[in-house]
């Protein structure tokens, strides 16, 4: 079986790592990049770019910059989907989102009832939706919704938070009548919950979200519940946070951990005015990712799958983690980081043993080099 090609042509393991290896070490402004692996994967990325002197984003975080953003400047209220399934008696869904890519998420909470918290035990759960399309639930369970298109939410919230608050509210876009029964809603619940997409609203509307966590908090209790659309992309930026200090957008290239979220953006990089000379993308999740990087730039690529090369210089097929072998992947129903067992034992390569491997023989022409 055939797991490793150099310009397209099929070649041993050793040669391709050696080739590899060779263009790495010739590269002033290495990317690693992709990073839809495991935690065993991400941990091996980041060795290869601290090796490499190179700079490591996931490809997906323009998603989830907003939340990155708004938590590294302001602070954020966080929950686990676990916790808010026992403890949240009222649910406010914000925007059209969470009803797509968090499906899953508000299906559990409406096929359960909270038990924990005074004001939980024995109680139902209720549920109000913010945004333009009309949520349902499973079970019939019912949803009171407010019509209020995306670009409005940001500043219904913040006039929800001036009510809150005491303060004069203006006469806004969705008038005071739905910035009162939000404000009802929020206010009289024993733990609410704030389910939202930071995509959906960009960093402004995020620091927004977590600001009325922050002030519900004052009086009662409230969290949030993030829902993103790559939720491997949150756990590469969780990795990436306890391992350099700094969430994604980071390089080792001067020798310690910066970070600068325009520099050393994966999209900007690969771009032809990007510093890039030599992209790694790792894509060893089941599922292929269609958004490559365009051959332009050398690549080495890592990929579960057909074994397609994709106009890569040097290619390995590896085995999908949580399918073909073992992981510990990033959860999003749990909120958490979860071991998951293969469906079928595979030969192939892990992500984590080519990036290892790569950083091994860096180290290697280091030592020679010396």
């Amino acid at each position: 079986m055939e797991t490793a090609w150099i310009d397209g042509k099929p070649a041993s393991l050793e040669e391709a790592l050696r080739a590899a290896g060779t263009l790495l070490g010739k590269a002033r402004q290495p990317l690693v990049t992709g990073l839809r692996t495991d935690v065993a994967g991400v941990r091996a990325a980041f060795l290869l770019a601290l090796r490499a002197g190179g700079i490591v984003d996931h490809a997906k975080s323009a998603g989830l910059y907003p939340f990155i953003a708004a938590a590294r400047d302001g602070g954020a209220f966080l929950a686990a989907p676990g916790e808010m399934r026992r403890r949240a008696d009222r649910v406010l869904i914000v925007g059209d989102e969470p009803a797509t890519i968090g499906a899953d998420l508000l299906r559990m909470l409406a096929e359960t009832t909270p038990d924990l918290g005074v004001r939980s035990r024995g109680a139902g759960r209720s549920f109000m939706a913010v945004s333009r399309q009309t949520v349902t639930l499973p079970g019939g369970v019912e949803s009171d919704h407010l019509d209020c298109a995306s670009d409005d939410v940001v500043d219904l919230l913040g006039m929800v938070r001036a009510k809150l608050g005491g303060r004069r509210v203006g006469e806004g876009a969705v008038g005071d009548e739905v910035v009162e029964t939000v404000a009802r809603f929020l206010s009289e619940a024993g733990f609410a919950a704030i389910i939202f997409s930071p995509s959906e609203f960009g960093e402004i509307g995020t620091e927004q979200i977590f600001g009325l966590a922050e002030d519900l908090n004052q009086t009662t209790r409230a969290s949030t519940l993030l829902v993103v659309a790559d939720p491997d992309a949150l756990g590469a930026a969780l990795q990436a946070t306890w391992t350099s200090g700094f969430p994604l957008r980071i390089s080792h290239g001067r020798g310690e951990w910066e970070h600068d979220p325009a520099l050393f953006s994966s999209e900007r990089q690969i771009a032809k005015e990007g510093e890039a000379d030599v992209v790694v993308y790792v894509d060893a999740l089941a599922g292929a990712d269609t958004s490559l990087p365009p051959p332009e730039k050398p690549t080495i690529l890592i990929a579960a799958g057909s074994g397609q090369t994709s106009g890569a210089k040097v290619a390995f097929k590896v085995g999908a983690a949580g399918r073909d072998h073992d992981g510990v992947l990033y959860n999003a129903r749990f909120g958490d980081f979860v071991a998951t067992s293969a469906e079928t034992k595979s030969e192939l390569p892990t992500a984590a043993g080519i990036l290892d491997a790569l950083a091994s023989q860096l180290g290697e022409n280091a030592e020679k080099a010396a």
